[in-house]
């Protein structure tokens, strides 16, 4: 009854997951480069479009300013440029991704003084204008005209960093559990590289790495590295963090993500205290299969993961399978709450007590910035595979049960 529950839920697992992106080519770049030298040439081996290759645009720091509306020659300058970005060759050449970036980086600088009434109202004409031209993409320019009156009484400048399909998506790099070959290696590397030589990410590196390297690491979980591979990624990150010391937190805890959270490698313990103020260890539970949710009842998609959970904890309650949760939620109450209501009888650390609730010391230390993220770790408490997702989970714990129970017949048939 169990195999056919999870032979069931198994069908649902191709729809599980969404990435968009693109795949790009890569020779081998720079990579003996030694340590606090720029990496030479990495864009050439990624060939950024044009819009994200030049800085089209006056820096967004520019923008930053408290003047009551922004001054007139900024913003028509702002405008003239958009205009002549759309209709240029190299945009029409790929209409689709050109112009979504010009239109983000015009967008980004809105979002730093307030506008007038009078300057929404050119920027609407001006997108409306853009519409007509381009009616096969209306709807790339109608969805950038409601954005401008929420970016224009924005408090912060949203990040470059967030548009864009730069690296490959997950799903073409996954290796099944295999070692990552060489060249995929240097291809992500390369992208990271160009990415970093970006503009639009120079201009505010601190507040741009961080989404940068996040997608860089999370590509590297969908497969296995080898320890020079390791060695190099490391190596890499070393030359951006001499080169790029503002950013050296985030390099940082992309270096421990690189050495200490991938496939294959044993997860760090976790020591905290749990919903009822009880300390316990992820140690603990070494001998089971264990699921790891960094979760949290604020967040959407980590709440779509309950119907699962709850399956699972049914489904294997008489199996060495055990369901562990890291939750951010603000407050322990709503945490309490969320279990009896949702029914997760799990045993969870609260670690939404820091300063941010989604920078607590477990998920800090793991470097988790994207919600939920999902560990299933192996009994001997090694990583078996990262973010998974709903039915992905349930499929991957079967599959390590299943090689289990084989283990243990083969062993009592040889005995």
């Amino acid at each position: 009854m169990k195999r056919l529950g999870v032979a069931a839920v198994a069908l649902l697992a191709a729809a599980a997951m969404f990435f968009l992106g693109y795949a790009v080519g890569a020779p081998d770049a720079e990579r003996e480069t030694a340590a606090g030298d720029q990496p030479q040439d990495a864009a050439a081996s990624f060939a950024l479009s044009p819009a994200a290759a030049q800085a089209w645009f006056p820096p967004v720091s520019e923008y930053a300013t408290d003047e009551q509306p922004l001054d007139e020659t900024k913003f028509n300058a702002l405008l003239g440029i958009l205009e002549e970005r759309i209709s240029a060759a190299e945009t029409l050449a790929d209409f689709g991704r050109e112009a979504e970036l010009h239109l983000w980086n015009f967008l980004r600088r809105l979002a730093a003084p307030p506008l007038s009434e009078e300057q929404q109202g050119a920027v609407d004409a001006l997108l409306s204008k853009l519409a007509a031209a381009h009616p096969e993409h209306r709807a790339l320019f109608e969805q950038r005209r409601r954005l401008v009156e929420q970016y224009a009484k924005a408090t912060r400048t949203p990040p470059f960093s967030i548009v864009g399909g730069w690296f490959p998506p997950p799903d073409t790099l996954d290796t099944g559990g295999e070692v990552f070959t060489d060249e995929t290696i240097e291809q992500l590397v390369d992208v990271l590289a160009a990415l970093l030589a970006m503009p639009e990410t120079l201009a505010d590196l601190e507040a741009e790495v961080g989404t940068h390297l996040w997608r860089f690491a999370n590509r590297l979980q969908v497969g296995r590295l080898t320890e020079q591979q390791t060695a190099d990624v490391v190596a890499f990150l070393n030359t951006v963090k001499a080169r790029h010391p503002e950013a050296a937190k985030s390099v940082d805890a992309t270096v421990f993500q690189v050495r200490n959270l991938m496939p294959g490698q044993t997860a760090p313990n976790i020591v905290g205290k749990d919903s009822q103020d009880e300390e316990f260890a992820l140690e603990d539970y070494r001998g089971d299969i264990v699921a790891l949710y960094f979760t949290g009842q604020w967040c959407g998609p980590c709440r779509a993961e309950y119907p699962y959970q709850r399956f699972m904890l049914e489904l294997y309650k008489d199996d060495p399978v055990t369901i562990l949760g890291v939750n951010s939620d603000e407050d322990i109450d709503t945490l309490r709450e969320a279990k009896q209501t949702e029914g997760l009888t799990y045993r969870t650390w609260w670690d939404g007590h820091g300063e941010n609730n989604t920078e607590g010391p477990i998920a800090s230390a793991w470097n988790v910035t994207g919600w939920p993220t999902i560990y299933i770790l192996d009994e001997q408490g090694a990583i078996h595979s990262v973010n998974k997702r709903r039915a992905e989970v349930l499929t991957a714990v079967n599959g390590l049960l299943d090689a289990r129970r084989m283990r243990e017949f083969e062993e009592q048939r040889d005995a």
